[in-house]
């Protein structure tokens, strides 16, 4: 009955969403005539019960029901139930009006305040979030991984990413990452933002907008993007930026992806960052060996980490920055043949950074992955990008987060990682298996190392995501690639 899912609603955005206790009427006669009803539910409801919940679910998923028992569409049902909440949430500028009062106290309750609400009004889907399988990936050697089936993440190939660099914006809004998702009501090629909330701020004079990731991939992610619908560029600019964000908010880290298809993100054509309160795999990574830097204030390593990834260290930013402006300069046309390197020519570009800061203290900290997207006759997918024997666990680019150690894994993956152990457990044939599951073709190599080597899925999982990241990596870990490391640095001349 959607009577009675809208006074649930109603009493759940006061309860949860701020919604004044002056303002129920007036939203309950919103949502009626929105919903095409004529008179309020008259009778009662488990007013403790809504009072209780940490989510909306419940009751989106009663009035999703009702919508669709009206004739609607799933999509549509959905949608609308989206409008009614984000009508029911705080106005934008009421938000961006307590977190910038928050700020001033403490910049973590801010935070904490633009999350909760991004929770309570269902932007960020916390229940279909907290069902995706994480586990830490363990190992005698070598730093520990973490591995996440995400349930809430469609998987994407590489070549619809890089369509987007040359692809014609005609649509409204442009992107997914553009400011005019804020309140947009959504179709079938677009998903409803109407309960989209982010907040504005400055940073190295240019504006971007905070706000936290439907999908939730670690603890508190959130993604900052810029005003303008530009391309992604990894310059000066960007690592400035970083670091001004995490000086402003030092209990989250900040990243960029790299700005190149296959060692980027999934979105090329607007700047954006990812960030959060989770600490990534890589940020525990033991440095492996310093390297000369010019400034006495700034300490420069090499991590032993799977890709290839260098840390520098300082209390002074702008020294800090100056460092990592030569090692992108010098890497962006570096070639070394040897580790099958080459930087590209006036067109192309190969090499770039994929880099993420945060703060320790008062120490500053940015992590730059040198990245290189080369292609050849035997990587079609990317030289320097999951290798095609691995390609039936992932097929994605890496980007920031899984060069960082922490691996999205799709959730084709929970279906077929059961079907794996169910033949390994009952001893099927090849014939049999197939039989029984008739696209699995392409495991019959895992389930072979699986029962040779006695390991479990997850630590078959481990194993491939840890040599993903040796597959990533520009200079290997062994005597050719440590060479090649060491000379580079020294061409930097930090």
């Amino acid at each position: 009955m959607i009577e009675k899912s809208i006074k649930k609603l109603i009493i759940y955005a006061n309860r949860h969403l701020f919604l004044s206790d002056n303002d129920l009427i007036y939203a309950q006669n919103m949502l009626l005539g929105y919903f095409g009803c004529a008179a309020p539910y008259e009778g009662e409801v488990d007013v403790k019960a809504i009072e209780e919940m940490e989510v909306p679910d419940e009751i989106v998923a009663e009035l999703t029901d009702d919508l669709i028992a009206q004739g609607l569409s799933a999509g549509e049902a959905e949608r609308k139930v989206v409008f009614a909440l984000g009508a029911l949430s705080p106005r934008p500028s009421a938000v961006e009006d307590a977190f910038d009062e928050l700020y001033q106290a403490d910049p973590k309750e801010a935070t904490e305040y633009l999350y909760g609400i991004s929770v309570a009004n269902w932007y960020v889907r916390k229940t279909q979030i907290d069902k995706n399988i994480v586990f830490d990936a363990k190992f005698d050697q070598g730093s520990d991984l973490e591995v996440s089936i995400n349930l809430s993440k469609p998987e994407k190939k590489n070549s619809d990413i890089a369509k987007l660099l040359v692809a014609k914006s005609t649509s409204y809004p442009l992107c997914l990452l553009c400011p005019e998702n804020l309140g947009f009501y959504g179709h079938d090629r677009h998903p409803a933002r109407g309960n989209l909330r982010y907040v504005e701020m400055e940073l190295e004079g240019r504006t971007w907008y905070l706000q936290f990731s439907p999908y939730g991939y670690f603890d508190r992610h959130c993604i900052l993007f810029q005003k303008e619908h530009e391309q992604m560029v990894v310059d000066h600019r960007i690592y400035a930026t970083l670091l001004a964000f995490v000086e402003r908010f030092p209990h989250y880290f900040m990243g960029s992806n790299a700005d190149l298809p296959i060692v980027g993100g999934s979105i090329l054509n607007h700047e954006h960052f990812q960030g959060g309160a989770h600490i990534l795999p890589v940020m525990r990574a033991k440095e492996k060996a310093p390297f000369k830097v010019s400034s006495p204030n700034v300490q420069g390593a090499v991590l032993d980490f799977y890709d290839t990834t260098l840390v520098l260290k300082s209390l002074d930013k702008e020294e800090l920055l100056s460092v990592a402006d030569k090692i992108l300069a010098c890497w962006r046309g570096y070639d070394d043949e040897e580790n099958e390197i080459l930087h590209g020519d006036a067109s192309t570009c190969h090499n770039t950074i994929t880099a993420i800061a945060r703060k320790v203290g008062d120490e500053f900290r940015l992590y730059m992955i040198l990245r290189n997207n080369r292609c050849d006759s035997r990587y079609p997918d990317g030289i320097f990008h999951v290798h095609p024997e691995r390609s039936h666990i992932k097929s994605e680019g890496i980007g920031l987060i899984e060069a960082s150690g922490l691996f999205i894994l799709p959730a084709r993956l929970k279906r077929q990682g059961a079907e794996v152990e169910d033949v390994i457990a009952n001893g099927l044939s090849h014939e049999e298996a197939l039989a029984k599951y008739p696209d699995i073709e392409p495991f019959f190599p895992m389930i072979e190392e699986m029962k040779t080597k006695k390991l479990s899925l997850h630590d078959y999982l481990g194993s491939v995501c840890q040599n993903i990241l040796h597959d990533v990596a520009v200079f290997k870990d062994n005597e050719r690639g440590r060479a090649g490391l060491a000379k580079f640095l020294e061409v930097c001349d930090l």
